[in-house]
């Protein structure tokens, strides 16, 4: 119970309704997806709460995948960073963890709904919580202010997915320096 609760605190966007049926990215390359990505725009979370200019930066390190999440808190214009571990489950559907050991579970919490991979990635978890479900969507670009028609491909990927792209809040990727 005390995961459901946590999922429910790091989650803003809770529907009345279960999870719906998302499509991931079948043939998902990790190779082809580390880097550094832009947090372009994503629902509201607790752990992202006042950070502009946010990375999440994916690489290899033996057959583990490391993942440094950063952004830029707005009051102090100090970094704040995130570090974590991830692991492939199935194509398209990774685990990641920020504790200090990599997560046991066999339980995806990063869906990649859609991603071409030089431009942008559409990242999903839905939990189920009995007649409502708590949901978490990121947009991530390669770069930092990307094209519109970038957008657009993420968009439609939400549409083909049947996921509300009302609620997604801009990342403000300005000014990008710190303290």
């Amino acid at each position: 119970m005390a995961g459901c609760f946590r999922t429910i605190v790091h989650a803003q966007v809770i529907a009345l309704s279960s999870c719906p049926n998302v499509s991931v990215v079948s043939d998902f390359e990790v190779d082809q997806y580390l880097g550094k990505w832009y947090g372009n725009r994503n629902y509201f979370t607790i752990f992202q709460s006042g950070l502009d200019c946010v990375t999440a930066e994916y690489t290899l390190d033996g057959t583990e995948i490391v993942v440094k999440n950063e952004g830029i808190q707005q009051v102090t214009r100090r970094r704040r960073t995130a570090n974590g571990k991830a692991r492939l489950i199935e194509p398209g559907k990774l685990s990641v963890s920020f504790t200090d050991r990599l997560s046991e579970t066999d339980i995806p919490n990063y869906f990649v709904l859609a991603t071409d991979y030089t431009t942008y990635a559409v990242v999903w978890n839905c939990f189920d919580l009995g007649p409502i479900s708590s949901r978490i969507l990121w947009v991530l670009t390669r770069e930092q202010h990307p094209s519109i028609s970038t957008i657009d491909k993420a968009y439609a990927a939400l549409k083909r997915n049947g996921i509300d792209g009302s609620s997604l809040r801009l990342t403000n990727q300005d000014n990008c320096t710190r303290r």
